[in-house]
């Protein structure tokens, strides 16, 4: 298999996503100078396998404009929770319905994702292999 432009998402993903999430892992639960428990081995075991996945992925998503924008809307609800619960408004109906909108566009994103992933990954797949079926009958 060779390495195509779209790709270039996934490898940037791979090498950077990775370190991003365990130092934020790390300086959110303060756990810089934990020793003695499999903790951060078994939390960047995990961080690797899901980037890892989610790098592989990538190369099916062709349209990156509105997993960018939910992306963009998700980080912008997060900085405005931490915003409002450091002001001292972190109760109330406006951070909940915040809150709200963080949840339903993190789903929005996933079904983005996996709907690109199945509409340009798996589909041509099965497309061949129904092809590949079809011409082996009409042979026999």
């Amino acid at each position: 298999m060779r390495f195509k432009l779209s790709d270039l998402p996934g490898l940037a993903m791979a090498t950077l996503l990775g370190p991003a999430i365990m130092l934020l892992f790390l300086a959110s639960y303060g756990v810089w100078d934990h020793k003695g428990t499999p903790l951060l081995s078994a939390f960047a075991t995990n961080v690797g396998i899901t980037v890892g996945i989610a790098a592989i992925f990538s190369r099916f998503i062709r349209d990156w404009d509105a997993p960018l924008v939910l992306l963009s809307v998700l980080v912008a609800v997060v900085v405005g929770v931490i915003w409002m619960q450091q002001s001292g408004r972190g109760d109330g109906a406006l951070i909940t319905t915040i809150k709200w909108i963080g949840v339903v566009d993190f789903l929005l994103l996933n079904v983005v994702i996996l709907y690109q992933v199945v509409k340009y990954g798996l589909l041509p797949i099965l497309d061949r292999r129904d092809w590949k079926r079809a011409a082996e009958q009409a042979e026999q």
